[in-house]
């Protein structure tokens, strides 16, 4: 595939000079992570997905309602991210209908397992994986397939993941989710000691086959809140800059060029940081999933929160915030202060 023909990003998750210059103008937000209630199967060494099966768990009709209301605010695209694998729950395909339904974007954040399971398809969707993943396709669903590694069972902590995780690529591709330009398909990557020297190969395969490749250092959240353990999971600053420098290398071979280094080596920068905000699976709004919290849905219209967020995402970053740095990881010093600039000077 000619990646010259084709947009670099992902469909929802990524956005266009004049889309990002309109919602700076007429100050809507553009896109939604969103964590709705779920199961999960398995134990990331870096997910604290555990630490958060308790609270008053939004419902199917309050979840809905977020959707409703963000399209009144002039969304474009809604994510679902978990908690867990969305897969698991047997309401997230009338879900994912419902926000194409309302003309935004709906984006799922999956492990793969229940796409690649046809038992497991069949015990929770009453059809197979492959019928599921055609089911996503009918609701135009752009797919981010968690793709830590090729082999990535110890990294999940369960044995057979990797194989049904392959499977539900093959099917995906098969179904045409990565002819879309920009892509309906993308990897999930979280940047960890594990898969540092496989990722470029990963990372190659990705863009040249109009796969997006979302590379996430850790968040300092769930098991990599705490600080030593990150340091044992995770990379240094010098291993993130070079990493960065070397994807972006790969990216240019591949005809793809990139105005400015972003958070997410080697792919485009945050537009939740630009335009976006996140709740959690109890309703609590966000400036970003680590960030400060701004009230919850139940007690809190979504347009009065979001004129909060706009007002503090204005006053903590000024005109860097339309840059799309992710300030917590920059803070907390998971990435440098100065990152963009110092992959820059390696690139040069």
């Amino acid at each position: 595939m000619n990646m010259k023909t084709k947009t670099f990003g992902y469909l929802g998750g990524t956005f266009s000079k004049n889309e990002l210059a309109e919602a700076r103008q007429n100050g809507n937000p553009l896109t939604l992570d969103m964590a709705i209630p779920g199961n999960c199967l398995n134990e990331c060494i870096f997910c604290g997905y555990k630490d958060t099966q308790t609270g008053d768990k939004l419902s199917l009709e309050e979840i809905k309602r977020i959707i409703d209301d963000f399209s009144d605010l002039g969304g474009r695209s809604v994510k679902i991210l978990g908690e867990g694998e969305p897969l698991l729950r047997q309401d997230i395909l009338e879900l994912l209908d419902y926000v194409h339904q309302s003309s935004l974007q709906p984006i799922l954040f999956t492990c793969g397992d229940v796409l690649g399971d046809d038992n497991l398809a069949q015990k929770i969707h009453g059809i197979s994986g492959l019928n599921v993943a055609k089911r996503l396709n009918d609701s135009q669903t752009t797919i981010m397939l968690k793709y830590e590694a090729k082999n990535q069972d110890d990294i999940v902590q369960r044995r057979g993941f990797s194989e049904k995780r392959n499977l539900a690529l093959e099917r995906l591709v098969q179904l045409g989710f990565n002819k879309h330009s920009p892509s309906r398909l993308g990897f999930g990557i979280v940047v960890l000691n594990l898969n540092y020297d496989e990722i470029p190969q990963n990372y190659e395969w990705a863009i040249q086959n109009n796969v997006y490749p979302l590379l996430c250092p850790l968040m300092p959240i769930g098991k990599a809140s705490d600080p030593e353990y990150r340091k044992q999971i995770g990379i240094t600053q010098e291993q993130i800059v070079e990493l960065s420098a070397r994807l972006y290398r790969i990216a240019q071979a591949n005809g793809i060029q990139i105005d400015c280094p972003a958070d997410f080596p080697g792919g485009l920068p945050c537009d939740i940081s630009r335009a976006g905000f996140y709740i959690g699976d109890t309703g609590d709004i966000y400036v970003c999933e680590s960030e400060d919290k701004v009230g919850n849905t139940r007690t809190i219209q979504l347009k009065d929160a979001w004129k909060e967020i706009k007002q503090l995402k204005d006053n903590k970053y000024g005109e860097n915030r339309w840059s799309g740095f992710c300030y917590q990881k920059r803070k907390c010093g998971i990435l440098p202060s100065n990152f963009d600039k110092l992959v820059s000077e390696r690139l040069r």
